[in-house]
């Protein structure tokens, strides 16, 4: 197939647009630059120095970056950041904002983003847009830089639309950077695929607000890549938003009854509304790990599928610095392609940020079954849906959220006569009031999640021995409760500070609590 070989700056001039500069995408992509290339090398240090907040801050932030090896290229805009919690735990992370934190902020709402796999295409158009949504119901919203998709967007939620091909395909592509002011875009950007073959400093250059380049390039190669902004610090535009996926269907691939995206993706919370946290992004402490742009969208609602029929699910870590653990709770993968290989009879496929591939199996009995990052550290910050049969049993397998409605926390009955309504899940706790007046009160509590919860109370401070809960602190402690299973719990409060808390071992550590006032 003929390719277009003119650079991007004739291109865009036979567009009638001006012409871009190529970028030095070593440096883009934290690769050390030449010595000889001091124009660059400077322009990074002198990008940095103007963001200080303090030389300490820059000694700090240089020494953690040098002794990590992460993002090198980037350092000019680490060193201006203080330094926040590593994926480790080493140090205390910033706190996420809270949506009651958010007051007065608008924010796009949300807006379910359809997991099905769209059609090849030949052509694709890229855009660019700057919106502040939620990536999770409960924290606060954030400014999200992502992709719009041959007209495609995903308001409402962090997700940039997947571009799929075919093998061999000659694919005729444009990037605009924010064609338009209701993009919203103020700053440059680029695109860099990770499954073409080209000249990377001139094809992913950077490009000017309201500007465009057009190239073509052919599809060698099948699997699940990556897209993602190339502008320099990448760390900065990957964990803003700025990651998609791209799909090249091998030729002959055989048909299944259903194709599904899944896209994991980080997310780094300042400010309410405002831009992405820099020094979680250093520090590799996201606030949000979500798929398809934002957390348990499809564990608040499953995805419907039919018993027995052939699944395709297509998967991409797209970071930028977490790794996943890809499975699905009640089945066995009967193939896996990934970056690592082909395999068979495989229970979890693992991606490094960046990597991708697709599982195929069937779900053979009715029910829900989860889909989850199984790093479930990581998996409590929002990687988790749920594929639901037409005729799955109400409360049946590990349900997840699956067929609860997050207001509705007991049967109809206790609801209707308790005083306050709780409903328990992975990792959280919600309740319809956070604040009653002292005196013998009743909770009706419903345990939503796919394990076992029990809930007590706990006076703040909340006394622990060991990262445990003691024993002490514990005020009218109710039951161990199995997935579906409520209770009415009738405690007799005195005004004060409290904790809604679940007791089970380690479920505390991992955030399951809820702050309760006692007036």
């Amino acid at each position: 197939m003929a390719l277009d070989t003119n650079p991007p700056d004739q291109r865009s001039e036979q567009a009638g647009r001006p012409p871009v500069e190529p970028i030095d995408y070593h440096a883009a992509e934290g690769i050390e630059p030449p010595k000889e290339d001091t124009r660059r090398e400077w322009s990074l240090v002198g990008a940095g120095l103007a963001g200080l907040v303090a030389v300490v801050a820059i000694v700090v932030a240089v020494v953690a970056l040098a002794s990590s090896g992460s993002d090198s290229g980037a350092t000019a805009t680490a060193a201006a950041t203080p330094a926040a919690a590593s994926h480790d735990g080493q140090d205390a992370a910033a706190t996420a904002p809270t949506l009651e934190d958010a007051k007065g902020v608008a924010f796009e709402k949300f807006q379910p983003v359809d997991p099905t796999l769209p059609d090849p295409v030949t052509k694709v158009e890229v855009d660019v847009y700057q919106h502040v949504t939620q990536v999770s119901k409960d924290l606060a919203p954030t400014e999200v830089w992502s992709f719009k998709v041959n007209g495609v967007e995903h308001r409402g939620t962090g997700a940039s639309a997947p571009i799929v091909v075919e093998e061999g395909t000659t694919v005729d592509f444009t990037f605009t950077n924010g064609g338009t002011k209701a993009m919203k875009v103020d700053m440059p950007h680029a695109l860099d695929f990770h499954s073409a073959e080209v000249d990377p400093g001139r094809r992913y250059a950077d490009v000017q607000p309201g500007k465009s380049i057009s190239y073509k390039f052919e599809a060698k190669h099948p699997g699940v890549f990556m897209y993602h902004c190339a502008t320099q610090p990448v760390l900065m535009h990957t964990g803003a938003g700025m990651v998609g996926m791209m799909v090249v269907k091998p030729k002959n691939l055989a048909p299944v009854d259903r194709e599904l995206w899944i896209t994991q993706q980080e997310f780094y919370i300042g400010e309410p509304g405002k831009d992405a946290d820099m020094a979680k992004m250093n520090a590799k402490q996201p606030d949000v790990i979500a798929f398809n742009g934002f957390a348990n969208q499809y564990a608040d609602n499953p995805i419907t599928v039919k018993k027995g029929e052939k699944i395709r699910m297509y998967v991409l870590n797209a970071g930028p610095s977490i790794g996943s653990a890809f499975h699905v709770i009640g089945t066995v993968f009967d193939k896996a392609h990934t970056d690592n290989g082909v395999q068979s009879h495989v229970q979890t496929i693992n991606l490094a940020p960046s990597q991708g591939g697709w599982v195929e199996f069937t779900l053979d009995e009715e029910g829900t079954y989860p889909f989850v990052n199984h790093a479930f550290g990581d998996m409590v910050k929002g990687s988790m849906g749920v594929l639901k049969t037409e005729n799955a049993p109400e409360g049946s397998g590990h349900g997840g959220h699956a067929g609860s409605d997050h207001g509705a926390a007991s049967d109809d009955a206790a609801a209707a006569k308790a005083d306050v309504n709780v409903e328990m899940g992975e990792m959280f706790i919600k309740a319809d009031v956070d604040r009653i007046e002292a005196g013998k009160r009743t909770f009706a509590v419903k345990n939503t999640g796919s394990t076992t919860h029990g809930m007590a109370f706990a006076i703040t401070p909340v006394k622990q021995s060991g990262g445990m809960l003691d024993e002490s602190a514990l005020q009218s402690k109710g039951k161990e409760l199995s997935p579906g299973e409520s209770e009415v719990i009738t405690a007799d409060l005195k005004p004060g500070k409290y904790e809604l808390v679940c007791f089970i071992p380690g479920h505390y550590a991992a955030g399951q609590k809820l702050a309760f006032e006692v007036r």
